[in-house]
């Protein structure tokens, strides 16, 4: 049984000791149970057992979920979850293999805001750095990793939710030919799936501009922290710790102090060059390995299926024309506007939360 046990305001629901040897981890699907080992999710106020209908279902009578962390509010869709999960189980079985496109709306039921919803980072004023900005100056990239030894953190602790783990299962019932995601959270790596390209590089790695050596984020960022201690110890006199929830969609913080710029950035070990986080910046490109490797997966599938994503930039669109140059029929599952909408391509278009219809329709096609 599933079961909801409060812990400072959020719910942690796991798995009483089943295991499997088939899948060891991850979200396994029997006698119409969803096993989500080791999650947390929103939640509310008590303790029980839930089938997978009436998990989803206590859920969808919460009011919009509140990341107690970031006051990020994730947006709440149409309600009608059960209507809009059959019809992806449809639209799925019908192609028989499908590739998925998925972005930052697969991850706020996870605590990690989206850009573009009500009260998603864009909404605070957040304005991500751009690749030339990083480039060009040393106070530009002294300013992006102060705060990200404020934000990274909690980035980085942030968890699969239910959704990650039914395309991860998904997956492993070859239902989903691969995963293509814009997200550089690696949440869909860590909820099991295999067939994954990170569009937009990943966050939990950095990258010399310089001889290309790469390096674990958390790693850089400590050998940061340990040469910039009398600076660690007045930004948190200032009230700027690491761990700050005030986290965006990349790993970014809010850190408005001048402190900021007397930062020692660690240069690359090997080239004394620039070290970079291994995601492409706005104003960069997509690298051609993982646009022939995401463009394979959409040719090999008989479907595309966009989660939790506007599509708005255009290497995640291009792919989108190319499906549909290819006669691939489309669905959306995303709560908002998106680049998709009122262009004819998508065949099935769905306004609901990803964590909603996801383990609801994987439950529907076992």
């Amino acid at each position: 049984s599933l079961f909801g046990n409060v812990v400072d305001g959020r719910c942690i629901v796991s798995l009483l000791m089943l295991s499997s040897k088939d899948q060891p981890g991850g979200m396994m699907i029997k006698s119409r149970q969803l096993f989500v080992p080791s999650l947390e999710v929103p939640w509310g106020h008590r303790r029980a057992s839930f089938s997978t209908t009436n998990f989803r279902m206590a859920l969808a009578k919460q009011p919009a979920q509140v990341d107690l962390a970031t006051d990020f509010v994730i947006p709440e869709g149409d309600g009608n979850v059960t209507q809009a999960s059959q019809a992806l189980a449809k639209f799925i079985r019908q192609c028989k293999r499908v590739s998925f496109i998925t972005g930052a709306g697969m991850s706020t039921a996870s605590g990690i805001p989206d850009y573009r919803s009500p009260t998603g980072a864009y909404s605070k004023g957040h304005k991500p750095i751009t690749h030339k900005e990083f480039v060009d100056k040393e106070s530009n990239r002294q300013r992006y990793w102060s705060r990200s030894l404020v934000g990274y953190k909690t980035f980085a602790s942030k968890k699969p939710n239910v959704g990650h783990f039914a395309l991860s299962n998904l997956e492993r019932r070859g239902f989903v030919e691969g995963l293509i995601t814009q997200n550089v959270d690696g949440l869909h790596t860590r909820a099991g799936s295999e067939k994954v390209v990170e569009l937009h590089g990943t966050g939990h790695v950095v990258r010399c501009l310089s001889c290309g050596t790469k390096r674990p984020r958390l790693e850089y960022e400590t050998e940061m922290v340990e040469k910039n201690a009398s600076w660690v110890g007045e930004l948190n006199s200032m009230g700027f710790e690491s761990g700050d929830p005030s986290v965006r969609p990349d790993g970014d913080a809010d850190v408005n102090s001048q402190l900021m710029y007397s930062l020692e950035v660690v240069p690359c070990a090997v080239c004394n060059g620039v070290m970079k986080p291994d995601v492409v910046f706005f104003g960069d490109g997509v690298s051609m390995e993982s646009k022939t490797a995401a463009f394979g997966i959409v040719d090999s599938s008989n479907g595309l299926v966009i989660a939790g994503s506007s599509v708005q930039v255009y290497s995640a669109f291009s792919l989108i024309l190319h499906a549909a140059k290819k006669h691939i029929p489309i669905a959306v599952v995303n709560i908002g506007e998106t680049r998709v909408d009122n262009t004819g391509l998508e065949s099935l278009r769905l306004h609901e939360r990803c964590d909603m219809v996801l383990p609801e329709t994987a439950e529907m096609l076992s």
